[in-house]
C-alpha cells in the first residue's frame, strides 16, 4: 500500500506540475480569446483581437465588472496586455480597468506589461493614466523593470513621472536595490533623480554598499569599472569616501533597533527599544574608521 500511496502522490505532484507549466505557457503566449472568456467577455476578448477599439468600448460599457476574471484568473485587460494590443488596452482603460489586479504566477498586470517583448503595452498603460508607483506589498514597479539593454520599462516608468526614491519594503529604494547587479541602471537613476546620499532603515548607505563591492571585486573586470564610474558619480554629487558603515550612520542618525513597531527607525518614533540578535559585533578597525569620520567630517567626538 506504502507504495502505491507513493506512486499515487507522485503521480499527482507530476500533474499539479504539468498543469502550473501549462498556465504559464498559455499566459507567455498570445492564445485565442476562447482559452480564457466566455459569454458577454469572450466577445470583448475577440474585438480585443481584432483590434477593435469601438466595439471593446461598446461592449464594455454594458458588463458589469471589467475587471471580473475569466479562465485562469485572466482579465480582459490583461489579455490585452499579453496581445501586446495598444488600442485595446487604452479601451479598456477608459472604462476603468484595474493594472494593479494580480493575474496567477505572472504578478500584476502592470508588472506582466513590463516583461512583454514589446514596450507598447507599457507604454499604452501610462498612457492612459496608470499610476507609475503602483505598489505591491513589497515593492513599485520601478523595482523590477528588465535590464536597460532588454527594454525602455525603466525609462518610460520615469519619463511619467516614477519616484525614483520609492521604498521597498525593506527600506531600499531602486539604486540601493539594484546597485551589486544592474550598473547600467544605477547610473541611469542617478542621472534622473536618484538620491545618492541615500541609506537603508538599518543605515547601510548607497557608499558603503559601494565601497564593499569594490573591495571584494576583481579590478580586471568590466563590472570593477562600471563599479568605479557609480563611485565617481556619487563623488559628483557630493558623496565623501570612505563611507561610515552602519555602525557609525546609526549612531550619527540616532537610529535604533526596535520592538515596538518593529525594525530600525530614528529613536524619537520607537516606543521600546530592543536588540538585534542577529547583529554581529563592530570590528576594532571599523570603530577607529567610524570615529575619525565622525570628527572629521561631522564634527563629532565619539568613541565606540
Amino acid at each position: 500500500m506504502k507504495k502505491w500511496g507513493w506512486l499515487l502522490i507522485a503521480g499527482l505532484l507530476a500533474l499539479s506540475m504539468a498543469a502550473k507549466g501549462d498556465l504559464m505557457n498559455i499566459f507567455g503566449s498570445k492564445p485565442y480569446a476562447d482559452a480564457f472568456f466566455e459569454g458577454d467577455m469572450l466577445n470583448i476578448a475577440k474585438a480585443i483581437k481584432k483590434k477593435d477599439g469601438e466595439v471593446i468600448t461598446k461592449l464594455g460599457k454594458a458588463i458589469e465588472d471589467i475587471d471580473a476574471p475569466g479562465k485562469h484568473g485572466m482579465t480582459l485587460l490583461g489579455f490585452a496586455v499579453n496581445d501586446e494590443n495598444p488600442v485595446a488596452i487604452k479601451a479598456l482603460m477608459a472604462l476603468g480597468a484595474d493594472p494593479s489586479i494580480e493575474l496567477p504566477e505572472l504578478g500584476s498586470v502592470a508588472y506582466h506589461a513590463m516583461w512583454r517583448k514589446s514596450d507598447e503595452p507599457l507604454e499604452a498603460l501610462l498612457e492612459s493614466g496608470m499610476d507609475p508607483n503602483l505598489r505591491d506589498e513589497e515593492d513599485t514597479l520601478i523595482f523590477n523593470t528588465p535590464l536597460l539593454e532588454e527594454s525602455d520599462a525603466m525609462k518610460l516608468l520615469v519619463e511619467y513621472g516614477a519616484d525614483v526614491n520609492a521604498r521597498d519594503s525593506l527600506g531600499n529604494t531602486p539604486v540601493l536595490h539594484l546597485v551589486s547587479t544592474a550598473f547600467d541602471e544605477v547610473l541611469y537613476l542617478l542621472d534622473h533623480g536618484a538620491d545618492a546620499d541615500v541609506m537603508t532603515d538599518s543605515g547601510v548607505s548607497l557608499a558603503y554598499s559601494i565601497q564593499l563591492d569594490l573591495e571584494d571585486m576583481d579590478q580586471s573586470t568590466e563590472a570593477y569599472q562600471k563599479m568605479l564610474k557609480i563611485q565617481q558619480k556619487l563623488v559628483e554629487k557630493g558623496v565623501k569616501f570612505p563611507a561610515l558603515t552602519p555602525f557609525g550612520e546609526r549612531f550619527r542618525n540616532n537610529i535604533v533597533f526596535c520592538q515596538e513597531p518593529h525594525g530600525y527607525m530614528p529613536k524619537a518614533e520607537c516606543k521600546v527599544e530592543g536588540v538585534n540578535e542577529y547583529l554581529r559585533e563592530q570590528t576594532e578597525q571599523e570603530k577607529r574608521l567610524d570615529e575619525k569620520i565622525l570628527k572629521e567630517r561631522f564634527g563629532i567626538e565619539h568613541r565606540f
